[in-house]
């Protein structure tokens, strides 16, 4: 199965505050132009990436990832102003940690999105479980009656007539 991927970054109205605040303090020694280039600079390093079988946060201070098949919920949080620009942060939770994907546009279907990907993957895994724990061809210890049985027949030890009366019972 190859891999399928696809790139999310924050939208620049998620800090639509800080953006305001740098523009009302540029005539105040220039501390606003400051504030607006870290703000810039913060987002255009934060990536997501999403594929098929994982996520993966890359930000400026660290990296983390998180496999598909052991997200167990998606939190949604969102400020007033968020939703007036239909923004949200997505707070995606394991068992162990939760991993958070700040200013993301249309966050609910976002949410669904990724929760009906992971269910996919659970049950990809699932399917190939399965497979993997088939029943024997044939009843336990079968083969190796059959390896003696076969032995004795080759040392003479038993017919033919009588190797073949037994054979047929461990081939129905």
């Amino acid at each position: 199965m190859s891999e399928k991927s696809i790139q999310l970054e924050p939208d620049l109205k998620v800090h639509f505050w800080w953006f305001l605040a740098g523009v009302l303090l540029i005539p105040l020694f220039g501390i606003g132009l400051y504030i607006i280039y870290k703000k810039k600079k913060e987002l255009s390093e934060t990536r997501y990436k999403v594929t098929n079988l994982t996520i993966t946060v890359v930000d400026p201070e660290y990296t983390e990832t998180v496999d598909l098949k052991n997200i167990r919920s998606i939190d949604i949080q969102q400020r007033w102003i968020d939703k007036k620009f239909g923004l949200g942060k997505l707070l995606i939770r394991t068992d162990s940690r939760t991993l958070t994907l700040s200013g993301m546009k249309n966050p609910e279907k976002l949410s669904e999105m990724i929760l009906t990907a992971a269910e996919t993957e659970r049950m990809r895994l699932q399917k190939l479980k399965e497979k993997k724990t088939k029943e024997p061809e044939s009843k336990p210890g079968t083969k190796d009656r059959m390896n003696y049985l076969t032995g004795l027949w080759q040392q003479g030890l038993i017919s033919e007539e009588d190797f073949e009366k037994e054979r047929k019972h461990f081939e129905s």
